[in-house]
């Protein structure tokens, strides 16, 4: 048993746990918080996802989550100033236009040119625009996940907040006042409230039975390529509408980073399980050929991992079925660095209001 009882626990390390605990900590520096990570910090989807931020949306759920994640992103990195990443002009290639200026309802988009484009791509010079295709303007962001992980991990230690790694919760169950967390060696941590957190772990967790209304969750690959092209400190980000893919330019880690859409579902998420496979190589360099009027460039290494997908592609943040206190955020799909704040400052916000209603009622 534990003696210690936290005002705030919190089940994963990655960017929407992390996001949880920091919202939490700065609402209120005296609370007790403690994040229990099953492996180490920022070990699932967040210790490889390339943070991009851009301004595209489908519909108004996912706009106001774009907004409030920006508004936290830029609350902690001011005027750009990322880890390792930037501000940057994002250069929009597509031949649906008009499907492309609805979803940038942020109003940003602005007409532009493949000149504009090109003439900022010395390390891509094999990079073309086709005449039937439109270049429009915008700006966004990109920085390593990881990078961020480890910033807020810092941060929040300097807060108090306790960071239990190699914590795996096997079980949750409701005691008359509070919430105990059992870990997988018989330990326990007991809090008031509780987030439960674990990206892809969540779909095959037996901690899944607490989620209310099931959203359809899957876990899905993620691939992106490391290509033998060393960019400038100039190159924009591209985005490939179309097809949804993302050429970066990581410029500290000196190589392009080439971002697409995998159809692999249902994978486990475990990394040292996950391989780049032939169909993932057939299927990008398909892709990038569109764009290169000679040979596609070479692939000096990959990243692959992956997330959970809910049934909209739309992340949630809802109160447990079965527990006072409790609340489950996840379904990053692809955009939980995106529009992960927006779901962990919706639990914390409904987690302290509902004692914040329950002392009034008493």
């Amino acid at each position: 048993m534990t003696d210690k009882i936290y005002d705030l626990a919190v089940i994963g390390a990655g960017i929407m746990g992390l996001s949880s605990a920091f919202i939490a900590a700065s609402d209120g520096p005296e609370e007790r918080i403690v994040i229990a990570e099953r492996d180490i910090v920022g070990s699932g989807t967040s210790g490889f996802a390339p943070g991009i931020q851009i301004n595209i949306c489908r519909n108004q759920k996912e706009r106001s989550l774009i907004d409030c994640g920006s508004k936290f992103w830029r609350g902690i990195y001011p005027d750009g100033q990322w880890p390792k990443g930037r501000d940057c002009d994002v250069f929009w290639l597509t031949r649906n236009p008009g499907e492309l200026a609805k979803q940038g309802s942020a109003g940003h988009l602005s007409p532009s040119t493949s000149f504009a484009l090109v003439e900022r791509l010395l390390s891509l010079e094999q990079f073309v625009v086709p005449d039937d295709v439109s270049v429009v303007l915008d700006r966004g962001s990109y920085c390593q996940v990881d990078s961020i992980v480890q910033d807020l991990t810092q941060r929040l230690k300097i807060k108090g907040v306790s960071i239990r790694e190699s914590t795996s919760i096997r079980k949750i169950r409701k005691e008359p006042r509070n919430i105990l967390l059992q870990t997988s060696d018989n330990s326990e941590l007991s809090a008031k409230r509780v987030i439960l957190a674990i990206g892809p772990w969540l779909p095959e967790s037996p901690l899944r039975q607490h989620l209310t209304d099931e959203p359809g969750l899957r876990v899905k690959k993620v691939v992106a390529l490391h290509l033998a092209a060393r960019p400038t400190p100039n190159c924009p980000m591209i985005g490939l509408f179309d097809d949804y893919a993302f050429l970066i330019p990581m410029i500290e880690q000196g190589y392009w980073l080439f971002s697409f859409t995998s159809q692999e579902w249902d994978v486990k998420p475990f990394s040292d399980e996950l391989r780049l496979s032939s169909d993932d190589l057939a299927r990008a360099n398909a892709i990038l050929a569109k764009w290169c009027s000679s040979r596609v460039p070479a692939v000096e290494s990959a990243r692959v991992f992956c997330d959970c997908y809910s049934a909209d592609g739309v992340p949630f943040s809802r109160p447990a079925k079965d527990i006072a206190g409790l609340h489950v955020i996840g379904g990053g799909s692809g955009n939980g660095f995106r529009f992960g704040p927006a779901c962990a400052e919706e639990a914390v916000r409904s987690l302290y209001a509902a004692d914040r209603h329950a002392i009034t009622a008493t």
